[in-house]
């Protein structure tokens, strides 16, 4: 059982893509496991370091990448301010319920505070009340409806 304390939350490097990859691995979106790739995650972590626009945190026990969240930086010309987008927010099945991810999400808004980020978004499904729950705690509101469109294979 992973402790609270024994959790360390810092920024995400290139030698992190494994890590990433084998949470990603464990997760399923209804009955869909992960259908990207290791290559693809290992590349852009290579791309990022120095980049402003864009932030990896990672969660991490015992030396092992338990969950982590990333988030998109991007002026809103309607806003006249900075945006954040959490795109991937994960923490490995097993690992889940033990404040993890509320350690995740306590550093990304700090990211965003130090940032000067006026508005922090996040979207999960309908139906994934634990993960809704927990950005209520954090302030998180349902403003707006999200709309996808999936390219065409």
């Amino acid at each position: 059982m992973i402790a609270e304390k024994e959790i360390i939350v810092r920024e995400a490097n290139s030698k992190d893509a494994e890590g990433i990859a084998k949470v990603l691995m464990l997760e399923k979106l209804g009955d869909e496991p992960w259908g990207g790739n290791r290559i693809f995650v290992a590349e852009n972590l290579q791309k990022r370091p120095g980049k402003k626009q864009f932030v990896v945190l990672v969660a991490e026990s015992n030396s092992s990448i338990v969950g982590f969240v990333d988030c998109a930086i991007f002026p809103s010309f309607w806003e006249g301010e900075k945006q954040g987008l959490m795109i991937d927010f994960f923490v490995q099945p097993a690992c889940q319920n033990r404040g993890i991810g509320s350690k995740l999400l306590e550093a990304i808004i700090k990211h965003a505070d130090a940032e000067n980020i006026a508005e922090l978004h996040v979207s999960t499904e309908r139906k994934n009340q634990k993960a809704r729950n927990l950005y209520n705690k954090f302030g998180f509101t349902e403003e707006h409806l999200l709309l996808e469109r999936a390219k065409k294979v």
